[in-house]
């Protein structure tokens, strides 16, 4: 068994106590000891065909060249431009057509002196030049040439696009259509990959519902499960699990179990602060998981904890719908990025304008649904933990520092691409 965390940094440096007390960090310290104990999942290889959006797990080389033959930029007749270099519309050159070559076909000819090929886009073309056909007459057993060519004139030469051996991906590049293209022409049929990081989602909460059943009274039909699972799909991860096991203690120490078979990180929402049906941190206790954190200094998503489990990542997200989103966003997504060793930098953050005043925030740092639009940043109005709607569309989540005072319409302010 191949084991995918760092045992080392665990035992020297998170040694988190679970009590009832959290130790709050910061996120980037969050991130920090989650990116420290991960490492790449292994690699395979699939069919050219199936490598579209994969990380790439070494270098691709070309097998052949791109194009393989000297050929034909377009319709036209390939002839010696010895022969033709007095030609003009008002003096034209006329020659003997001796064959005539499509995109597929090799001809076993020469052209000699007064003689031409018909050739077709692509055809391999004999030694000379390729005049196009609006420059001709377009004669079929002789043809009359109205301009002068140079040598290799409307020729696409041998490894134009590439040569063989010439790379045309690199490790941790991610497949793209262009790339697939480019290495079906070099000859590649399969692909060596990163294999697609497996994850479960193990989501609790007695109050919750699946979907599909007649909503009972005090009941909420299960969103995180939703969100969760949407996400991952979007981030070509491989669900394992989509499992809802209440509060009961036991089904969620079995759920991990079970998870942790297969998964190479498991997700849990739910059971993470210190209310009575507070369960997780106990749990993972229990189960001999090494507590890597328990408490992150911002909101929503305070309660975040992670852990380590048959070497497994588990990351304990609130119940409460929008804090498990943005800290799903804030932890995953780099997590992915080391996991797959993909060079594709996650979480872009940068500098932009709001579009709007902002009454500021005076209490901890904050994460904030908006839109950027490319010009300005439109934080949406609805921030409270258990509204989903005012994210749909949303493309970026704003990091609002604890302590700042209000903000003007073109303030800027720092975001996370998404």
């Amino acid at each position: 068994t191949t084991t995918w965390y760092n045992k080392k940094a665990i035992n020297s440096k998170f040694k988190v106590k679970v009590g009832i007390k959290m130790q709050t960090i910061t996120l980037e310290e969050a991130q920090a000891r989650l990116l420290e104990v991960v490492h790449c999942v292994m690699s395979e290889k699939v069919e050219l065909l199936r490598s579209i959006d994969r990380i790439l797990a070494e270098d691709v080389y070309a097998h052949v060249s791109q194009p393989p033959f000297e050929r034909s930029a377009m319709d036209g007749y390939a002839v010696r431009s010895e022969d033709i270099w007095t030609a003009s519309s008002s003096n034209p050159v006329c020659l003997k057509v001796i064959d005539r070559v499509c995109a597929g076909e090799v001809t076993d000819k020469s052209v000699h002196a007064g003689e031409a090929i018909r050739i077709m886009t692509g055809a391999m073309i004999p030694e000379g030049a390729v005049v196009k056909q609006e420059d001709t007459d377009y004669g079929q057993e002789q043809v009359k040439i109205y301009v002068s060519l140079a040598q290799k004139m409307n020729c696409c030469p041998v490894g134009e696009d590439f040569h063989q051996g010439d790379c045309l991906g690199w490790e941790g590049e991610k497949v793209d259509a262009y790339m697939m293209a480019s290495m079906a022409s070099g000859g590649i049929d399969s692909v060596p990959v990163r294999r697609k990081v497996r994850a479960a989602v193990i989501t609790t909460g007695e109050e919750l519902m699946p979907h599909g059943q007649p909503l009972l009274p005090g009941k909420i039909y299960n969103a995180n499960l939703a969100y969760l699972t949407g996400r991952l799909l979007q981030l070509d991860c491989n669900l394992t699990e989509g499992i809802f096991v209440g509060d009961d203690a036991d089904k969620i120490t079995a759920a991990v179990e079970k998870c942790a078979e297969e998964a190479d990180v498991i997700l849990t929402t739910g059971g993470v602060s210190v209310g009575v049906k507070d369960l997780l941190p106990e749990i993972m206790k229990k189960l001999g998981a090494d507590i890597l954190f328990h408490g992150i200094d911002l909101k929503p998503g305070m309660p975040t904890m992670a852990s380590l489990y048959a070497g497994k990542p588990v990351i304990s997200l609130s119940g409460n719908p929008f804090s498990a989103s943005a800290v799903f966003e804030l932890l995953m997504q780099p997590l992915l990025q080391k996991m797959t060793g993909s060079q594709q930098t996650s979480l872009v953050k940068k500098e932009a304008d709001i579009a709007y005043d902002y009454p500021g925030n005076k209490g901890s740092r904050r994460v904030l649904k908006a839109y950027d639009d490319g010009h300005a940043v439109h934080i949406t109005k609805g921030q409270h933990n258990a509204q989903m709607r005012q994210g749909i569309g949303t493309n970026c989540l704003v990091d609002m520092p604890a302590g700042i005072g209000p903000l003007k319409a073109g303030d800027k302010v720092h975001i996370w691409r998404l």
